[in-house]
C-alpha cells in the first residue's frame, strides 16, 4: 500500500470515530424526561372526553290504590318510580298522572288492588300553592258517584305524600270542583286534607 493510500485510510478511521462518538447515547447518571415537543405528533396521545349520554331521571313516588277488607275497602301505599323527571315544579303532574295509569287489578296480576280512577281522566295542570296542590283534572264527572269517594281520596292521599303538599282542591274542566268525603260532600273548591277520610286514615 502506498504511503498516500494509507494516509487516507488513517484519516477515514479517525473521522468515522468521531461520528460514532458524536451520536453515541449519552450516558446519565439520572433518567431525563423528553421534551413534549420534540416528540412526533403520531406518539402524543391526545386524552378525550366522552360527554354522558342522556339518562332518564327518576324518582320514588307513593301511590295510593284501592283493596278489599272484607266487605270494607282500603286504601294501599304501593311504591311507584316516576321517571323523566327533569323539573320537579312538574313532580305533582307527573305523580297523578302515574296514579291514573295504574291497572294493578288487570287479569292475571295476582293482585287484588284496584283502581277507582278511571284512564279516562286526565291531568290538566297541577300546581303547588301555599301548600295546596291545584288540580284541575278533565273526565273526573264522568266517574259514577259511588267510586267518587275513592277516587277522590287516592288523589289526595297521593299528592300528600309529596313535600310541600298538605291538601288538595279539586278543579273539573277549569271551574272549582266538589267531591265525595267520608260522610258528605266538599264545597266546591275546598281544599281537602287527609282528615277529611277519616274512616280510611284508621285503616291505613
Amino acid at each position: 500500500m502506498s504511503r498516500k493510500r494509507a494516509m487516507l485510510a488513517l484519516v477515514s478511521v479517525v473521522i468515522a470515530g468521531v461520528v460514532v462518538v458524536g451520536c453515541g447515547i449519552p450516558s446519565d447518571d439520572h433518567a431525563r424526561p423528553i421534551d413534549r415537543d420534540a416528540l412526533p405528533p403520531q406518539l402524543i396521545s391526545t386524552a378525550t372526553t366522552t360527554a354522558p349520554g342522556p339518562s332518564a331521571l327518576s324518582q320514588k313516588a307513593t301511590l295510593y290504590l284501592v283493596s278489599m277488607i272484607g266487605d270494607r275497602e282500603k286504601l294501599i301505599p304501593v311504591s311507584a318510580n316516576i321517571v323523566n323527571v327533569v323539573d320537579q315544579s312538574d313532580l305533582p303532574r307527573q305523580v297523578i298522572e302515574q296514579l291514573i295509569a295504574e291497572r294493578p287489578g288487570d287479569v292475571g296480576s295476582g293482585t287484588d288492588e284496584t283502581n277507582a280512577i278511571p284512564s279516562t281522566v286526565s291531568v290538566s295542570t297541577a300546581t303547588i300553592n301555599a301548600s295546596v296542590l291545584e288540580l284541575d283534572l278533565s273526565g273526573l264527572s264522568s266517574v259514577e258517584l259511588t267510586r267518587q269517594r275513592m277516587a277522590a281520596a287516592q288523589i289526595v292521599f297521593t299528592a300528600t305524600e309529596l313535600p310541600g303538599v298538605g291538601a288538595v282542591r279539586f278543579w273539573i274542566d277549569g271551574q272549582p270542583g266538589a267531591v265525595p268525603l267520608d260522610d258528605q260532600a266538599s264545597t266546591a273548591g275546598q281544599a281537602i286534607s287527609r282528615s277529611d277520610y277519616p274512616r280510611l286514615l284508621r285503616t291505613l
